[in-house]
């Protein structure tokens, strides 16, 4: 059961890479970050995986933007501990590599190489 869930959290965090970005930029424009809102609505209206939104949020989302909204939410997430993931499973161990704005016109996560890890 635990194997299962593990590949759908990596292809919503995929999706969230290769897709959201661009979805955002074209929605409120290239920025390097959105609000939480723009973020849940686009992820919604693009029928994207919901159950792992706050990795779209580390990836899209401020620092203390990410912390208010998931605490009015009333969940426990980690900005920081969710980059880390994200880089270490996509780009290579470099957190510093992680920009929403590098995300707007799609990257490609399929393969290791270019810098971005493997899968």
């Amino acid at each position: 059961m635990y194997l299962f869930a593990s590949i759908r959290k990596k292809r919503a965090i995929k999706t969230y890479i290769q897709r959201l970005g661009k979805d955002l930029a074209s929605r409120y424009g290239k920025a390097s970050k959105y609000s939480p809102g723009q973020v849940v609505k686009t992820v919604q209206d693009a029928g994207y995986n919901l159950r792992h939104i706050c990795y779209a949020h580390a990836l899209y989302v401020s620092h203390e933007q990410f912390d208010k909204w998931h605490e009015e939410q009333g969940e426990i997430c980690d900005y920081n501990a969710m980059r880390e993931e994200v880089a270490v499973t996509y780009f290579g161990g470099s957190s510093d590599a992680i920009s929403s704005s590098d995300f707007d016109g799609g990257v490609d996560v399929s393969h290791g190489g270019g810098g971005f890890g493997s899968d």
